[in-house]
């Protein structure tokens, strides 16, 4: 993916942040939709989250392991 270290930093930090804030407006329709909207937007974001993990932060990691996270399965 990217050769330079400092930027493969920087883009996993910002990965990150975005899987966690997405992470956390699950919980937050979960609370405040009913089960069809909720099964919906869970749906999507199910989405992003497969292409945030496999096609983003996985090469990322390949290419740069000691970013990869302790808890991190390939």
């Amino acid at each position: 993916m990217f050769e330079d270290k400092n930027l493969a930093a920087s883009v996993d930090n910002k990965l990150r942040s975005c899987y966690q804030l997405l992470e956390e407006s699950i919980w937050e329709v979960n609370k405040q939709c009913n089960e069809e909207q909720a099964k919906a937007y869970r749906q999507k974001i199910g989405g992003i989250f497969s292409i945030l993990v496999f096609e983003l932060m996985g090469p990322l990691y390949e290419a740069h392991p000691e970013l990869k996270p302790p808890d991190w399965e390939d």
